[in-house]
């Protein structure tokens, strides 16, 4: 029987610490991994990116470095005959083959642009979308929000979209060492993703007035204004023992802070899925977390939710249902278990079931 071939984008690999890294990265091991149809699976990459990072000892990659923008420019006579299917796995990959001859899945993460972006930058990244809505034959997206969110924005042209929530997983070590910036024997409070607005962690550093005995470690990429914001409010807040922002961190550090954090905290704004509070409760860590966009949906009642972002308020809400959670000795089965309803098996036989209905 011939095999199918199927080409994934996973361009956004440049970046692979990122939501959109880590998603092209897992999906992308685990089609390689666990591939039990005959389908062929294809890697778009550009020469930034390190084709080894893939967990896989015999895989095809197909490796271009990019010289031009639009896909359909790039050897399309080579190229395109090979392939039954064309998945772009993010809005945000510069390529997008204009061809016919295969079926195009596009997936879109989140809209959170329309609430970051000037007016201009919008009206552009909304033309993108749609064009690309327009050539695809299916857009599957990872949450119900974030269908909605699209839904309200874009004209489907009577296309449905899919929604398969994202798996999560963290790599695991045993007897993960210290990370070095830890250097006090407090209580944890972690949190993590990149140090921007829509995450909001600024609201955490007034309510550590009231935590005396804990240390927040906010960990990821911090080289912005935003970021320099929150490392004032620390010293003005007298705060520099108790609030540590790490900057990006290896996994073995993110798996030790996980292991030994008393709870995660992500008071995000903009969420399409919501990925780390899905790892902390797979590690049967207590969550809090706003009430905005996807996050009461990906968290649902295990999570607990802020309702304000007043710093004593928080700071008691904190404190209360910590005791509770606590003294719940079935708490931690309920938090993995919740986690578990987002693994990365599910979500490949998601995607594997809709390639194979496309073929």
């Amino acid at each position: 029987m011939k095999e199918n071939r199927i080409m994934l984008d996973m361009t956004m690999l440049s970046n692979p610490y990122t939501g959109l890294g880590q998603f092209s990265l897992y999906l992308g091991n685990y089609l390689l991994n666990n591939n039990k149809s005959k389908n062929k699976y294809d890697f778009l990459l550009t020469s930034k990116i390190d084709k080894n990072i893939f967990n896989c000892n015999e895989y095809n990659v197909k490796y271009f470095n990019f010289l031009r923008k639009k896909m359909s420019d790039i050897i399309p006579s080579l190229l395109y005959p090979n392939y039954k299917i064309w998945h772009v796995l993010s809005q945000q990959s510069q390529y997008f083959p204009s061809h016919n001859k295969f079926c195009n899945i596009f997936t879109i993460h989140d809209l959170n642009f329309l609430k970051e972006e000037n007016d201009e930058l919008i009206d552009r990244k909304m033309y993108f979308i749609q064009k690309r809505i327009h050539n695809s034959d299916v857009i599957t997206t990872i949450s119900n929000y974030a269908a909605n969110d699209i839904k309200r924005n874009f004209n489907l042209n009577g296309k449905n979209i899919e929604i398969i929530y994202n798996g999560v997983e963290i790599k695991k070590y045993f007897r993960p060492k210290i990370p070095k910036f830890i250097t006090k024997t407090n209580k944890i409070i972690f949190s993590i993703g990149t140090i921007t607005e829509k995450k909001n962690f600024h609201v955490l550093i007034p309510m550590m007035k009231y935590l005396p005995e804990y240390t927040l470690v906010i960990a990821g990429k911090k080289e912005n204004e935003y970021a320099n914001k929150i490392e004032s409010d620390i010293s003005r807040y007298d705060l520099t023992n108790n609030v540590i922002l790490a900057g990006e961190i290896n996994d073995e550090d993110k798996y030790w802070l996980y292991e030994k954090c008393d709870a995660f905290v992500f008071p995000s704004l903009l969420e399409g899925f919501g990925m780390p509070i899905i790892e902390a409760l797979s590690m049967g860590k207590p969550v809090f977390s706003s009430l905005y966009t996807s996050l009461p949906e990906i968290g649902g009642d295990i999570v607990n939710y802020w309702h304000s972002f007043q710093p004593k308020y928080m700071s008691d809400f904190f404190l209360k249902n910590l005791k509770i959670r606590n003294e719940d000795h079935f708490f931690e089965e309920k938090a993995i278990n919740r986690a578990k309803s987002f693994s990365w098996n599910l979500a490949v036989n998601q995607y594997q079931s809709l390639y194979n209905k496309l073929l």
